[in-house]
């Protein structure tokens, strides 16, 4: 058997390569120093991105105002309407742009700056609108006249859009030659450093060297007369095992650290959003309750048109959305106080597909039922069993547009973690789930409908989870979606 030679090595030589590799590392170190210190002008400039962002608004809305000017004379001129199509645009862009700026501008003084600027424009909109309408109403005299004096707001306005396009050029500037300034000094403290670093590593190899080590090979000379046979080097092992295992343990502690702090910070998040989607989702049921009671009062009491009628129905509908919508929310916001009984969970899926049975023959969908003889009894709570089902069913549904088939199949199985449980598949045959989707598809306001709030699968498995299940999807795109919901079974046995 080959030995390995660096345990030949003496602890004295063993060191002195630890030391040596230690400088070339500080070296190492300051040269990455200042390759880092190279990226951070780069990565500084990148950080200035919002600043240029508010530059390219400040040109943009002088661009937009530049081009407002001659629309209403040239309307004046020839009449055509196309003139205030395009003054319109143009006010659009500017008002567009304007809200850029207001939205990632952060210094107070270009903000006071900005927002004379919008008064500005208000009133130079006004004044032309004035214009437009005098010029429309026949009453050209005085139309030319108040023509000249929105003139004079278009300048004002347009230095206003200069003044604050030239601040956040100065700010830009200013920026960039401070970036230079700490880049030189990250520089020449880093070329510091690094001589420092070289000096303080030969003291310490000199220190070291005529305090420590001499003095160790000393003793271990001193000693190899009665050490035993093969023990030499037993001690830098023992360090080694001991230093490795001390590595391993920080980085359990830090995985384990690191973890935590993910988890408690999701905690913390889920909780704030929680409390905010509660307050929001009871101060938009109150009005909401006004407003489906007059909707009712309407349908009964007036005489409608067929047009009306369908309006109203268009109303109702959407009032029904935002109902879920906000039940999802409350959902969402607080835990459930479960209320378990046992029931039949075919029971529940099929009350679930009678509920559903509108929609259902709306978008055209045929169900296959596979049942399990005699039923399945479950503890669950049957209220939010069924929401769980109807939202599979309904999203199953909003899925296929044009028709389809869905399979809502029972199976019991034993597992280790539940025993006895009984697995129910609901399948359609859809699109099927994007694939850039389904990693998040389970976490909360992760949907992938225009109109979703992303709550619906979210709550539907947390739902089961507190009944002791599980809740899983296999999907591919232009096959269809499978969703799988695991629950224990009820068994007499393990109660009595």
């Amino acid at each position: 058997m080959t030995k390995n030679p660096f345990r030949r090595l003496t602890l004295f030589t063993r060191i002195m390569i630890n030391l040596v590799l230690l400088m070339v590392i500080v070296v190492a170190m300051g040269a990455t120093t200042m390759w880092y210190a190279k990226r951070f002008n780069a990565l500084l400039f990148n950080v200035t991105g919002e600043s240029m962002d508010l530059l390219q608004a400040a040109r943009q809305m002088e661009t937009a105002l530049a081009n407002q000017k001659g629309n209403v004379t040239y309307y004046f001129l020839d009449g055509d309407p196309k003139w205030l199509i395009q003054l319109e645009t143009h006010r659009k862009e500017f008002a567009d742009w304007m809200a850029t700026a207001v939205e990632h501008e952060q210094n107070p003084e270009r903000r006071q700056l900005l927002k004379a600027i919008q008064q500005h424009h208000d009133r130079y909109v006004e004044g032309k609108n004035r214009v437009i309408a005098l010029y429309q109403a026949g009453d050209r005299k005085k139309g030319e006249a108040l023509h000249w004096d929105v003139r004079e707001q278009f300048f004002t306005l347009n230095k206003l859009c200069a003044d604050y396009r030239h601040l956040n050029d100065l700010y830009i500037r200013d920026i960039r030659k401070k970036s230079e300034e700490t880049l030189d000094a990250v520089f020449a403290v880093t070329v510091i450093l690094v001589i420092l670093e070289l000096f303080l590593g030969a003291l310490f190899v000199f220190n070291l060297t005529r305090q420590v080590l001499l003095p160790i090979r000393v003793l271990s000379q001193a000693a190899s007369d009665q050490a035993e046979p093969g023990t030499g080097g037993n001690e830098v092992r023992a360090l080694a095992d001991s230093v490795h295992g001390l590595m391993d343990n920080v980085k359990r502690a830090k995985d384990e650290l690191r973890q935590s702090r993910e988890m408690l910070l999701s905690s913390e998040k889920m909780a704030l959003v929680g409390r905010l989607a509660s307050v929001v989702a009871h101060s938009i049921r109150n009005p909401m309750t006004s407003i489906n009671m007059r909707l009712f009062s309407l349908q009964r009491n007036l005489s409608l048109s067929s047009s009306q009628k369908e309006d109203l129905d268009v109303v109702a509908d959407e009032m029904r959305r935002l109902d879920n919508i906000v039940r999802n929310f409350l959902e969402f916001s607080r835990p459930h106080k479960l209320k378990k009984q046992l029931v039949d969970i075919s029971q529940v899926i099929d009350t679930s597909i009678d509920l559903l049975s509108y929609k259902l023959d709306l978008y055209g969908i045929t169900v296959v039922r596979e049942k399990q003889p005699g039923g399945i009894s479950v503890e669950a709570d049957p209220g939010l069993i069924k929401e769980v089902f109807v939202n599979l069913i309904v999203n199953a549904c909003e899925a296929m547009e044009e028709g389809g088939r869905i399979k809502i199949a029972e199976t019991i199985i034993v597992t280790g973690k539940m025993g006895k449980a009984v697995v129910i598949n609901v399948i359609d045959n859809g699109p099927g789930i994007p694939e850039e989707m389904q990693e998040r598809i389970l976490k909360p306001f992760e949907t992938s409908k225009a109109d979703g709030t992303g709550l619906g699968l979210f709550v539907a498995a947390r739902t089961i989870e507190e009944h002791g299940g599980s809740l899983e999807f296999t999907s591919a795109v232009g096959q269809g979606t499978t969703f799988t919901i695991t629950l224990p079974v009820y068994q007499q046995e393990a109660r009595t």
